[in-house]
Order: structure tokens, then sequence, then C-alpha cells
């Protein structure tokens, strides 16, 4: 009945066990929905695949990533911990019968650091209410006709003065009606520190000038992230880990989230995953919880996460990853 045999033990850490209620207060304040005096993004707020789970396994923690993982996704959250990530990652997210969304990255390696490839791609209906979670006030198309959104993201980090690392992210956007179309670059900008058993990652995203259709100006949803995450703790004969974040929107909404995951592995090199998550919902067309699981073998992961919806059904995500 095992516990993974290379893992560091850190089964009754103090310091790891300390880090608990900090993960935990940052889901304290108004974590359902409507918690808090809700603003609703302003007309033509677009690019809402920036703001979208960029994973299947974020997605699972309430949108909130796994720092001290592994995972492709990294090169989306937190630019700084673009070194970590570990081979390759893809995802489909389905929303109801309103909106797809599609992504896939990879990591490569030079000389003076560490960079990683992603691309991001979302379509949904443009009848005014967008489908996923935080894509609310979607831009309307006079006709109701698909909307297309397409990213792609080059990442470069690397440590600095042994202390820290950082990290830049830049990405091509460009965003396409029926009637017309606009592209736009913007950067993600972070760092990040280890402290004992925890990871800490501060990192602003989107930044760059708005983007204009119709003469109808579309904001960008540059948002603030300070996210932290422990290591992996033995919980009797489980691994567990606990991962939270702290987004501050554009329109000054304070977005708490995190999540946890349990981990077994009977057999060396399949190991079964349970993952669970919640968020502030502001606005109220979602549930703040998420859930999901994954199952390991060897080198290959196949993951799943759900998110229900009041309306246009269900929020459904399959993904795959290769380390």
């Amino acid at each position: 009945m095992g516990l993974n045999p290379e893992r560091e033990r850190t089964a009754g850490s103090t310091a790891a066990r300390a880090a608990v209620p900090l993960l935990l207060a940052a889901l304290a304040s108004g974590a359902g929905p409507g918690g808090g005096a809700a603003q609703s993004h302003p007309a033509g707020h677009g690019a809402l695949l920036l703001e979208a789970p960029a994973s299947v396994e974020a997605a699972a923690y309430g949108n909130s990533p796994y720092l001290l993982g592994g995972g492709a996704d990294l090169l989306f959250y937190a630019p700084a911990l673009i070194s970590r990530v570990d081979g390759m990652a893809a995802g489909l997210h389905r929303y109801g019968s309103e909106g797809t969304l599609a992504t896939i990255a990879g990591k490569g390696a030079v000389g003076l650091g560490d960079f990683a490839v992603g691309l991001r791609y979302l379509r949904y209906s443009g009848r005014g209410i967008a489908p996923g979670p935080d894509l609310q006030g979607a831009a309307v198309t006079p006709d109701g006709s698909p909307v297309t959104e397409f990213a792609a993201s080059l990442g470069y980090a690397r440590e600095l003065f042994g202390v820290f690392g950082a990290g830049i992210v830049a990405k091509y956007l460009e965003l396409q009606f029926a009637r017309g179309m606009d592209r736009a670059v913007v950067l993600d900008l972070g760092v990040a520190r280890e402290f004992g058993p925890t990871m800490v990652s501060l990192a602003a995203r989107n930044l760059g000038s708005d983007l204009e259709l119709h003469g109808r100006g579309v904001r960008i949803p540059t948002q603030l992230a300070l996210g932290v995450s422990t290591e992996r703790f033995e919980v009797g004969e489980l691994d567990m880990f606990l991962t939270s974040q702290l987004l501050r929107r554009r329109d000054g909404e304070i977005i708490p989230a995190g999540g946890v995951e349990l981990s077994y592995w009977p057999v060396q090199g399949y190991t079964f995953r349970l993952r669970a998550g919640l968020q502030r919902v502001v606005e109220d067309e979602r549930s703040p919880f998420t859930f999901g699981f994954a199952f390991t073998g060897d080198a290959l992961t196949v993951e799943y996460a759900f998110q229900a919806f009041d309306v246009d059904g269900n929020a459904h995500r399959f993904g795959l990853s290769f380390r």
C-alpha cells in the first residue's frame, strides 16, 4: 500500500502544517457566491480566455495553480516558475453547448535560462453572456455570431542573485468577431521564492493596451495574483498538498481561491489523485466549488475537472500531460 519512496519525507513537518491555516485563510473572506459587494465587468470587457482556467489541474483547485508541481500551466500563472515545468500538457474545456477552450503548453531550455511556449484558443457564442468561469460581460455581437479568441505565449525565466526566480511572458492576443478583429501584445511579469516547505509567487498578468472593435473599447483583464503552495506531506497512507491564490481583478474585485489534492499509489508508477477547490464567485452563475481527479501511469497523466453552472450547462474539462 505504497507511498512514493522517491519523495522527501515531510510527514509531521511542523512548518508544512503551519502553512495550512495561511492557505485556508485566503478562502475565508467571501468564498461563496455574491460574497461581498459585487461589481460586474463593464460593457466591452473582452479577452475572456485570459481569465478562464488555463489547465485542467488548476481548474480543479478553483483556478489556483500548484506552484511546486511541474505542470506546464505554470507558464500561464507564474512566469518566475517556468524553470519547474516538466514536459507538455494539453487540455480541452467544454462549457455546455456555449463554448470550447483548448490549451497546450511545453518547455525548452537555453544556456541562460528556461523558456516555455503555450497556445490557447477559445470559441463561444456572442449572444451576450460568455459561458466560462470569470467570463461574464462578454462583448456582444449584433447577430449573436460566434466569437473566437487566440493567444500564443512565450515565456522566459531564470534565477536572480541566487535568491529568487523572475520571469516574463509575452502574449500575442487576437480577438475575432464576424465583422472585425483586433490584435495586441500583453505581458506577464512575476517573481517567486521558496520559503521552507512553501512556494510564494507574485505575478502581474495581462499588462498592455486595450483593444478596439467596431469603434468600441475592449478592456483587457489585467490581474495581480499572489499564490502560495505547500510541499506534499503525508496523511496516513496518502499524500496531500494545499495551494491557494489571491487575485485582484482590474475592476477592483478580490478573488480568493484554493484547493487540495490527495494522492495514493498502490503500485509504484501508478498514482490516483483526488482534487477539490473553492473560490469566491462574484457573479453567481456558477458554483464556487470545483473538483477533479487524475490518474498517472508512469510518465502520462489523464485528468478531469468539473464545475457546475446555473445556466448554459456545466464545465467539463479533460486533459493529458506527459513528463
